[in-house]
């Protein structure tokens, strides 16, 4: 380790004109090198002003050179040494070499802690929630005048007819958030139970659920594995409860989506067509005299095939290549920083569909805006992916395409 030349240079930031404070900078810079010393190659040392997680601007020294051992069981060596002098490490690769970049401060894990019975409240107000909105698909509605009376024949009639749907759709949100929750914990990760977000105003009755990461993800396979997880998860319940769907009996009442008369309809992804197809063949011909899909129609009917169809298109837009949704994680750790130009050319995509055939995907490009277009490196951002997770990337990005439509709901005549 070539200390004598580290001697020579005094951080700028630390610097002042007297001897003591030289002296005191130059000592630091001997204890910041002396904790690389066995893991670390040093080739020269500089310093720079480095964006931190918040946003923020914070002083920096950037050690040049080579690890001497692979970054993904050595980043955790550097952060127990340096959380111990008031830095936070990063890894990062510059052409050939490796670059440590030690930050002033240290990264303070979030302050989210909530009561379970808070977690519990919200889950049981976004069941009651859902329920209404999926009795509403059914053609259901309570009657306040009959409820005032005591007569709760409604009541159960909205049960009855929202609950398939609400319990389906709520438990593909559910295992999509523990998917994220045991991923993360797997990676010692502290992260939240998830929230329930019930909405009585919004189409599902419920904006979805959301877990916080209180502490960083260390790498891309962290990051990778978090990311992922919970789409995948979701996704699997999703395809499970539209099988089931597809063997259940449709409502008699008509879907308020397929109300009216003409070419109205949910739009089908490939997937969830061909395995109708495959599975119930006879529905071709059930409404042969309409200008519609048949599979299309009884899958708007059928409350547990249509939140599977609704938990199909959630798992798409969670899966979009942007930011810090679940599709940003994804494709940073695939591409790198080549991510923030898909994530680019993904948001003007979504901005053309949204003034032209799906309006509500305005409202999703504002959120993945105002959450930022892009993805924050990890603390190590050197270790790779391996092959295996790779290819279920991959794989992952040819699934986006088997379950999205461009057009989920289409009106017209």
């Amino acid at each position: 380790m070539a200390l004598p030349e580290l001697m020579g240079e005094v951080d700028p930031f630390a610097a002042r004109s007297t001897t003591s404070a030289v002296q005191s900078a130059e000592d630091t810079l001997q204890r910041l090198a002396a904790a690389l010393e066995d893991v670390f190659l040093i080739y020269n040392v500089d310093y720079q002003e480095h964006p931190t997680r918040e946003g923020n601007m914070a002083h920096a020294v950037v050690f040049q050179g080579k690890l001497l051992a692979d970054s993904e069981p050595t980043y955790p060596i550097l952060l127990k040494r340096y959380k111990a002098l008031g830095y936070t490490p990063l890894l990062r690769r510059k052409g050939n070499l490796d670059l440590v970049i030690l930050i002033e401060g240290t990264i303070q894990p979030r302050r989210i802690n909530s009561p379970v019975w808070l977690h519990i409240a919200l889950l049981l107000l976004t069941i009651i929630t859902a329920t209404l909105s999926g009795a509403q698909f059914q053609g259901a509605a309570l009657n306040m005048r009959a409820l005032q009376r005591g007569d709760l024949s409604s009541l159960g009639t909205v049960i009855q007819a929202g609950a398939p749907f609400a319990l389906t759709l709520l438990l593909i949100l559910g295992v999509h958030e523990m998917g994220h929750y045991f991923a993360a914990r797997r990676h010692k990760v502290d992260v939240t139970l998830p929230y329930f977000i019930p909405f009585p105003f919004f189409l599902l009755g419920t904006l979805g659920a959301v877990i916080f990461i209180k502490s960083p993800l260390n790498n891309r396979k962290a990051l990778f594995d978090v990311g992922i997880s919970g789409p995948l998860a979701g996704f699997v319940v999703a395809l499970i409860a539209y099988i089931i769907g597809l063997f259940l009996p449709p409502s008699g009442v008509n879907s308020l989506l397929l109300q009216g008369v003409g070419n109205e309809r949910i739009g089908m992804p490939i997937l969830l067509q061909g395995i109708g197809d495959i599975l119930r063949p006879d529905l071709l011909q059930t409404y042969s005299g309409r200008n519609i899909s048949s599979l299309s129609v009884f899958v708007a009917r059928q409350p547990i095939a249509f939140a599977a169809w609704f938990g199909m298109l959630l798992t798409v837009l969670n899966l979009l290549p942007i930011g810090q949704l679940d599709g940003g994680h994804v494709m940073y750790t695939l591409f790198g920083e080549a991510a923030w130009t898909i994530a680019v050319i993904t948001f003007a995509v979504m901005i053309f569909l949204g003034l032209t055939i799906f309006p509500s995907l305005l409202f999703f490009a504002l959120l993945a805006f105002l959450t930022g277009l892009r993805h924050p490196p990890p603390g190590d951002d050197i270790t790779p992916l391996d092959p295996r997770r790779k290819l279920i990337g991959y794989a992952t990005i040819v699934l986006f395409f088997l379950i999205g439509t461009a057009t989920p709901f289409t009106f017209g005549r």
